[in-house]
């Protein structure tokens, strides 16, 4: 029993990091959406948002144990973003509709796209398990072979 109650324990901790790890990325990108250099518009943000988004799915999974934790990782992500796109009193914005802030919620969005696709998509070993048709029945067996025939 205490195996099990630590293994519980990993789950819920490791789902919790990987939450925080997540609107601390968000957190991060948004503010690094007026990346400039020379004057020319670096996506830098969006490239972030793409590849945290993905491997933190990945790594949700891994110390969850459950797809269903991806779900954690994006929705904490789309939270700090929707946020962030929101005019303040003052109207202020932290994520612009510039080139970079429409490069850092398309790239974001493919992230957790691919990370669900990933875990998501329907795969042949799946359908075979869910499937409430019967299985095609096997071919019979030949009862005798050529050489044995007279």
């Amino acid at each position: 029993m205490h195996e099990r109650g630590l293994e519980t324990a990993i789950r819920i901790g490791g789902a919790v990091v990987v939450t925080a790890a997540a609107l601390l990325a968000a957190v991060l990108e948004s503010f690094l959406v007026p990346y400039y250099i020379g004057g020319i518009a670096v996506p830098i943000a969006g490239l972030i948002a793409f590849v945290a988004n993905w491997r933190l799915a990945a790594l949700a999974v891994y110390w969850t144990g459950g797809r269903w934790s991806v779900v954690l990782t994006s929705a904490a992500w789309f939270a700090v973003i929707v946020f962030a796109t929101m005019p303040t009193g003052a109207g202020s914005l932290v994520i612009t509709s510039g080139f970079n802030g429409y490069v850092l919620l398309l790239a974001g969005t493919a992230g957790i796209a691919l990370a669900l696709w990933q875990y998501f998509r329907p795969r042949p070993h799946d359908e075979a398990r869910t499937s409430d048709a019967p299985r095609a029945a096997a071919r019979p067996a030949p009862t005798a072979t050529k050489e044995s025939r007279p």
